[in-house]
């Protein structure tokens, strides 16, 4: 993937890779074309020689000759279409298919430098343009260039003084349409980026309606996407009345020609310099030819600078290389010997390189302990978790797991030892049973079991009349925030996980389930665990507890020890005992 570095080395990549097809639509369109530029020669032919005369057998050969040559040019026309749309949507789903997997590799560094609706409208409406261009390419781009050459070289050969008439109209033609090109583009640029915009609006009230309903903020949200729409509206505007203005131009010029080649041809015809009525006839349809193959070409580009600008926004994403890969030489790894001791050397952290999220942390987590990360909001706790996997990696210092640094781990090893349960629980269409085996495609319906009781997700699960079967809706929908974290929470203790990291995994949970929960983890699994939380009984029984304030380290000790001394952790627990104590 390193080479989309490379101009529109993206495009290119994909033509040469399905060359065959490629070939074949403008091969067959240029069959076609033949047949075109021929029937205005023969025509001339059948008007000048053999209908003066009478010749009624020539006149029928010749006729036959034509209409053999239109069902050789539909018949060429018809299989040249069927291999430019065949290499245009294998093209493009092979596109779409690249771009996913490569945005699949980035890691959370990389995310983080474009939005969700950006990469969406990257991956589907700059492929669809793209897709478009090439198809348009491979049905007209040779097609139309080898008409108006055949053309020219016709026409000269009928007559070389009304020739004149092609050097006078078709720079004038250039210059319209190369003009009108260089204006659009600036637009077709800002359309793009307003329809990310808008894209981005709509999908945040989509994903956001609740909240959005409940602070009555509907009105405000029709406004921000109305401003939005307008200025797409706006610009759009704008690239349609300069684009719109292009063909009447241009058909303008075409016909001003053949008026003039209808003018000075008829004064040819009567002074007998050797213009005839049917070189006349065959004169201007190759002088209609040619203009309306500079009519195709002018669609062609501004059709081009679309794909330009598309091709632009996917290289600039396909050209992000991801930050976090895999060492040229990793550790020798068996997930069987791996024990789960997790340390922190010295570790500083920052997100844009210039202020510590994270500074100075030194920690060890030895196999089979539990580790409490808490602190206020902002403070650093889900980074410090997000170092593990190697999600990011860090700007100082060292994160080892069982003594080797997670940069000598492959990826792939590194993170077969890790289950993670995020801040906001994630479902996958399908069922029960489809999610939870995601760590663990191999897991049997006893371990499934298992982790549904110790997620305390058991009871819920058996109520639904298919069990594990039971249908799972887009993101999860049909369950409460409550009954998805307790889900994901068992997605990852069926991985049978070394290192279980839960990241503000229980805060839908109530006090009792909270605990229940709690105590079923420590009791029954035996796997280092990482557990980030608001709440001070949630970590109380921990073998660690961190206390971060704003990316420094205040105290680390048990329940007891910072209770005594870490006056932060004090408060923090105080404030929260009142209604929750009795879960303890």
């Amino acid at each position: 993937m390193d080479k989309t570095k490379n101009k529109n080395f993206f495009i290119r990549n994909y033509i040469s890779k399905f060359k065959t097809f490629v070939f074949l639509g403008p091969f067959f369109k240029a069959v076609e074309a033949a047949t075109e530029i021929l029937i205005p020669f023969l025509m001339a032919i059948v008007i000048d020689k053999y209908i003066p005369t009478n010749n009624s057998q020539m006149i029928w050969l010749l006729f036959s000759v034509i209409v053999g040559l239109n069902i050789i040019g539909i018949i060429a026309g018809i299989v040249g279409q069927k291999f430019s749309s065949i290499a245009t949507e294998i093209i493009g789903k092979e596109m779409r298919k690249d771009i996913f997997s490569h945005v699949n590799t980035f890691s959370h560094a990389e995310l983080d430098k474009f939005s969700t609706t950006s990469i969406l409208n990257r991956t589907v409406g700059d492929v669809y343009n793209i897709q478009n261009g090439i198809g348009m390419f491979l049905r007209s781009g040779l097609r139309a260039p080898f008409i108006m050459i055949g053309s020219i070289i016709m026409a000269l050969t009928i007559d070389l003084k009304m020739s004149i008439l092609f050097v006078i109209v078709m720079p004038l033609l250039l210059l319209v349409v190369f003009y009108i090109m260089k204006k659009i583009t600036p637009y077709l640029v800002k359309i793009k980026q307003k329809t990310d915009r808008t894209s981005l609006i709509t999908r945040e009230n989509l994903s956001g309606n609740r909240f959005v309903r409940a602070f009555n903020k509907q009105d405000y949200e029709v406004n921000r996407f109305k401003n939005a729409n307008d200025e797409l509206l706006s610009v759009s505007i704008g690239e349609t009345k300069i684009s719109s203005s292009l063909l009447p131009i241009i058909y303008m010029i075409i016909n001003i020609g053949i008026i003039l080649l209808v003018y000075f041809g008829g004064f040819e015809i009567d002074l007998g310099n050797g213009l005839t009525q049917g070189k006349l006839i065959a004169f201007i349809n190759y002088f209609s030819e040619v203009a309306l193959g500079l009519v195709v070409i002018a669609r062609l580009i501004t059709m081009f600078t679309r794909v330009r600008v598309s091709s632009y926004r996917i290289d600039e994403l396909m050209s992000v290389t991801n930050s976090i890969v895999d060492p040229k030489k990793p550790v020798k790894f068996d997930i069987n010997k791996a024990f789960g001791k997790v340390e922190f050397c010295d570790v500083n952290f920052s997100y844009n390189g210039i202020k510590n999220v994270i500074s100075d942390l030194n920690f060890i987590a030895k196999p089979g302990e539990v580790i409490g990360i808490i602190g206020g909001t902002g403070s650093g706790k889900s980074s410090v978790v997000n170092l593990i996997p190697r999600f990011y990696d860090v700007t100082k210092g060292a994160v080892k797991i069982d003594d080797i640094n997670v940069k000598n781990y492959k990826l792939s090893d590194l993170r077969s030892m890790i289950s993670i349960v995020p801040q906001n629980p994630v479902l996958f269409e399908g069922t029960i049973r489809s999610n939870l085996m995601w760590g663990n495609p191999e897991a049997s319906e006893d371990d499934l079991i298992k982790a549904l009781k110790i997620s305390q997700s058991y009871d819920f699960v058996k109520e639904n009349e298919n069990f594990l079967d039971a249908k799972v809706n887009r993101g999860g929908n049909n369950f409460s925030g409550g009954q998805k974290q307790r889900l994901t929470i068992a997605r990852a203790l069926v991985k049978n996980p070394k290192i279980l990291i839960l990241d503000d995994s229980s805060s839908a949970l109530d006090f009792a389930t909270d605990a229940k929960l709690r105590n079923a983890l420590f009791k029954k699994i035996n796997t280092t665990i990482f557990i980030v939380s608001q709440r001070t009984n949630s970590i109380k029984k921990a073998d660690k507890i961190i206390v971060l304030d704003g990316g420094q380290v205040l105290d680390i000790g048990t329940h007891e020890e910072l209770l005594n001394r870490c006056s932060l952790y004090k408060e923090i627990h105080l404030s929260q005992q009142q209604g929750g104590e009795k879960y303890v």
